[in-house]
């Protein structure tokens, strides 16, 4: 969504609710407060709003977003769906990075796949002022929400909120967490609510007593099918799942041309949407019996993404049926913290450095929501990450193919201009 640009202006207070708040007032209004951000000086080339201008490669953000979106899959449990978007938690963990220094920095780092943040940087910064058609588009919203009274590290503004600000478009609010903890709760609900299109209409019910801070990214995303399915081929059939079958609706869609790729083991199809450069992806078995968990499981990152972009250049030849199931899927991501630990992000959560933020404070938890609605016309799907933080301590034979998604697939959401997934999963049992 396009975000009004701030002037920041030393010793300025911009007292701004969020959207469908009131302002502070004795009468429960919102008590959230924009932050100052840096020094005149510092602040003045963002006050400008000037564009900044597209970047020639999106590599280093891809490799990153995407060999992290393979690490997660691989830790998420197997006898169950899953949805996430790797986008949003690297989006939100890379902005907690700007604050980090040391061993935490290192461990943000490895586990996010950033080689040099000066590119991530200016990658994510260039991604987010990205055009979108209105068919086809991804909002991404971030934001950074701070308690009144603490005392933050001297130069935070310039060293920390100043490069949210910049490269994440981060809104930074201030408010009193211990006297106002229910609004603040209310405020950042209405905010998630607001940048996911109401697809994700709270994340917290509390805010425990030792929050500080909270860094929160949203994502949404809506793609209208480049070649739509039709109500009236959607009739309910079969889809065998891993806990056995169930009758499901079905689309449909007869003798259309879609890129397609069949490895002799897992076969894919392209599925474009409408008026950009947003396609999912859809995998099964080529052989009966085979089950794509299995077999996707067994390849490594490497081939994985191989997998995925083997479609790319795939020939596009006349598929006599596709069926795809039409659902709904929501998730989170149980035990996140844990997972995030064994691929190597420890230190934060303990004896943490983001000495550019505040001395004496960690990460409490980071948690994910994600919601995907699939249906004749397109695809909406929304995720949101939130960090609390504490203070401590294939190739087809000339003939036509039918793609029958009546059994357990995996997925993704990938835009091709820069080959990044946004977002990722498997369906097990509908």
């Amino acid at each position: 969504m396009n975000k009004k640009i701030i002037s920041l202006l030393l010793g300025a207070c911009l007292c701004t609710s969020l959207a469908g708040c009131r302002n502070a007032d004795n009468n429960g209004g919102s008590v959230t407060k924009q932050k100052l951000l840096a020094s005149k000086e510092l602040g003045s080339d963002i006050a400008v709003g000037a564009k900044p201008a597209p970047v020639d490669s999106y590599e280093e953000l891809k490799n990153g977003v995407n060999n992290f979106a393979f690490d997660l899959y691989d830790a998420l449990p197997k006898d169950s769906n899953c949805f996430y978007s790797p986008y949003s938690i690297s989006s939100a963990l890379s902005m907690l990075d700007q604050g980090a220094g040391g061993e935490t920095k290192t461990e943000l780092e490895s586990t996010l796949g950033i080689k040099d943040l000066s590119t991530w940087n200016t990658e994510m910064q260039s991604y987010l002022n990205k055009d979108w058609s209105k068919q086809t588009y991804v909002n991404t919203a971030n934001s950074i929400w701070m308690t009144t009274g603490k005392d933050w590290a001297a130069n935070i503004s310039d060293d920390f909120l100043l490069p949210a600000k910049t490269y994440y478009h981060g809104e930074i609010y201030e408010a009193d967490f211990t006297d106002h903890a229910d609004q603040v709760v209310k405020d950042v609900n209405n905010w998630v609510n607001e940048h996911t299109n109401q697809m994700i209409p709270s994340i917290m019910n509390e805010l425990s007593t030792n929050t500080v801070m909270m860094l929160i990214n949203a994502v949404y995303f809506e793609g209208k099918w480049q070649t739509p399915f039709t109500e009236g081929n959607t009739y309910d059939d079969t889809f065998h799942g891993t806990n056995g079958d169930s009758t499901v609706p079905m689309m449909h869609l007869y003798d259309e041309r879609f890129s397609y790729a069949d490895s002799g083991s897992i076969k894919g199809i392209v599925l474009p949407y409408d008026g950009d450069s947003v396609v999912m992806k859809v995998f099964l078995p080529s052989k009966e019996g085979d089950t794509i968990t299995n077999l996707f499981d067994a390849l490594s990152s490497d081939e994985k993404q191989a997998l995925i972009d083997s479609l790319d250049n795939a020939d596009s030849p006349e598929i006599e049926t596709i069926q795809l199931p039409k659902f709904t899927d929501e998730q989170s991501i149980n035990g996140l913290d844990d997972i995030l630990n064994r691929l190597g992000i420890r230190s934060a959560y303990a004896f943490a450095d983001f000495s550019k933020i505040a001395d004496g404070i960690a990460v409490s938890s980071v948690s994910h929501k994600a919601k995907v609605i699939v249906d004749e016309n397109g695809t909406k799907a929304a995720a949101e990450t939130d960090i609390i933080i504490k203070e401590t301590a294939m190739m087809p034979p000339e003939e036509t193919y039918n793609f029958i998604v009546d059994q357990p697939f995996v997925y993704v959401i990938e835009d091709q201009d820069t080959g990044m997934i946004l977002f990722m999963g498997r369906v097990n049992d509908l």
